[in-house]
């Protein structure tokens, strides 16, 4: 099942908001703690892109972390990875479970814009996880 909200809601919603189906997980910026847990070397090669205005997303399912990815601005678009296995904090790189690598310009602070948060919302949605854990039916 997926939510439909209104425009208002939609305009209203927040990072803890995206998930309906608590009892089965939920999104939500991940510590810096999980983030150290993910410090490695990334390889080499060439970064798909460069992400700014970044915040890390945890993913939780029955209570546990299924995963964290990047969600941010790269160009003049919203852009989020998939989830990331390595972080190189000295290149400020990160490498995807799909083998993509990252640069990351600055991070940003506090809670994501709303954009970023719709943007979680497609995400989610477009990886599958959306009906199962009742998110606003968001795509583009």
């Amino acid at each position: 099942m997926m939510r439909t909200l209104s425009l208002e809601q939609l305009e209203n919603l927040t990072l803890d908001d995206v998930v309906g189906r608590r009892d089965l997980g939920r999104v939500r910026l991940a510590t810096p703690e999980e983030l150290e847990t993910l410090v490695g070397e990334t390889g080499g090669g060439i970064a798909k892109g460069t992400i700014r205005n970044w915040r890390p997303i945890a993913v939780e399912t029955e209570g546990k972390l299924h995963g964290i990815f990047i969600v941010g601005s790269r160009g003049p678009e919203n852009y989020g990875t998939s989830v990331i296995v390595a972080v190189d904090k000295d290149r400020r790189r990160v490498k995807t479970n799909s083998g993509s690598l990252y640069e990351l310009e600055e991070a940003g602070e506090g809670n994501p814009p709303h954009e970023h948060i719709l943007h979680v919302c497609a995400l989610l949605n477009h990886w599958g996880a959306g009906r199962i854990l009742d998110v606003p039916e968001v795509f583009y």
